[in-house]
Order: C-alpha cells, then structure tokens, then sequence
C-alpha cells in the first residue's frame, strides 16, 4: 500500500559549512513531491507564503544545523498533520528546530510581520496560537516532538547547542 502524502513546500535554511553538500543531502530525502525554497533569512512570513507552492498542502520550515536527520524526515514532520482525530493539527514542531504547518495555518497567521530569524519556530508557535486562534475563534491543536523522536542516536556532537 502507498502512503498517500501531500505535496510540501520545504523553507530550507541552512545554518552549516557545506551547503552544496547538504543540499545533495536533503534533496536525497524520501519524500514523493518536495519544493525547496532557500529564502533570504530577512523575508517576513507573509513573503514566505507567497513563495509556497499553489498546491502544496504543507510548508516545513527547517533551521538546518548539520545535526543528521533520518531519510524519512519529511514524512516524520508530516504524518502528525495528517492523523485521523479531528480536528487535525495545524503544526507539528520539533525540537525548535523544525516545523510542519498546513497551508491554512499559515494564512491564518500572516497577519503583521513575523520575521523568522535563526531558530525561532518557538517563536513562531507561540505567534500562531495567540493570533491563530483570535482569527478562527477556535482552539488549535500543536503537536510537539523531541529531537530523539527525529535525530537518529548518535555519540558525537553535532549542530549547534540551542
């Protein structure tokens, strides 16, 4: 049987030394339908919207650090949106580091400037559920996830300490 995944804009930025090498790397990800956008780190949120992909469902964004991530990370960032409970989540974020929302979260929080600078997708989930719920007038629902959920257990160091 195959797993039936939405199309996915990825909002990649790289934090590392080799971005050629990295960028072979997670173009190399097992994920059926991936449009990569590496923005500028000074684009608001809304401009990054209006990159999205007309017919994407979801939109990663990834502060990539180097730190490694399995083959199937995208499908592990998407598959919490796409759980039977209704509602479904709105955003899975992992570890800060990550985070998957569906397209209609995204347009219900680019209200204002919201920039994504570094790692703040905290930032960004929290921005989400104060603006996000007083435009729905509804609760959302947030899926958190560890790094160990997603990172495959490694006894070096790597990336940077958050």
């Amino acid at each position: 049987m195959v797993e039936a995944l939405p199309k996915i804009t990825l909002v990649w930025m790289y934090e590392g030394e080799d971005l050629d090498a990295r960028r072979k790397a997670v173009a190399a990800l097992d994920y059926p339908e991936v449009d990569l956008i590496l923005p500028d780190k000074s684009y608001p949120l809304d401009q990054l919207v209006d990159l999205m992909s007309p017919d994407s469902d979801v939109c990663v964004f990834w502060s990539d650090d180097d730190k490694p991530v399995g083959s199937d990370f995208l499908k592990q960032m998407v598959r919490p949106l796409l759980a039977g409970d209704q509602p479904l989540p709105l955003m899975h974020l992992w570890s800060g580091n990550a985070v998957a929302m569906r397209r209609e979260a995204l347009e219900s929080v680019q209200k204002g400037i919201f920039r994504l600078v570094g790692n703040s997708f905290m930032k960004l989930a929290i921005f989400f559920l104060e603006v996000g719920s007083e435009s729905r007038g509804a609760r959302a629902q947030v899926i958190v996830s560890s790094t160990e959920q997603l990172v495959p257990l490694s006894g070096e160091p790597v990336g940077r300490v958050c």
